[in-house]
């Protein structure tokens, strides 16, 4: 009767501990468009991380989903890329279209610029709308970034090319 107490409450210890584990690692294919993220309580992480391998730079958006008012903060293997935006007040509920909060300007948004190499992007809640204690849910993305070549980059070209060209047409 002991042994089977005994392993009851070692099961039993075991689950509680699950129940506060990290959160579960998503891997993420950039471009695959807007995945779902839960999240409790001002202090805690979401409920979701994400791996990416990048071969190239990517943009990665977080966004508050349904009621504005959540903000979060985004680490990249464990360094702050910074917060998203502070939430305005009011808004309509957006359910899982999460283009809409991406854009309304009331919703937190944060969009974040990784070059090449291998990441884990986790989030922890810097405020939380309502006192309620059920799950609220964000979305996440990573697409391929538009990045332009700096200024510099392009006059150098310029220049290579127009030395280029006057070389051509010198007579021999």
């Amino acid at each position: 009767m002991f042994k089977h107490s005994l392993k009851a409450m070692v099961v039993a210890a075991t689950l509680a501990l699950a129940g506060t584990a990290q959160a579960a690692t998503v891997n993420y294919t950039v471009g695959s468009g807007w995945t779902t993220f839960g999240f409790g309580a001002v202090g805690t992480s979401a409920k979701s991380d994400y791996n990416l391998t990048l071969t190239q730079w990517t943009a990665i958006t977080i966004v508050d989903s349904f009621w504005a008012g959540d903000q979060f903060e985004v680490f990249a293997n464990g360094n702050s890329l910074g917060a998203t935006s502070v939430p305005g007040t009011g808004g309509t509920r957006t359910g899982y279209n999460f283009d809409i909060p991406a854009a309304d300007g009331i919703h937190s948004v944060g969009r974040f610029i990784l070059g090449p190499g291998s990441y884990l992007i986790s989030l922890d809640v810097l405020a939380r709308s309502g006192t309620d204690t059920a799950v609220h849910l964000g979305g996440f993305r990573a697409d391929i970034a538009q990045v332009p070549l700096p200024a510099a980059g392009v006059l150098l070209l310029g220049a290579l090319g127009a030395l280029a060209l006057r070389r051509r047409r010198r007579p021999v």
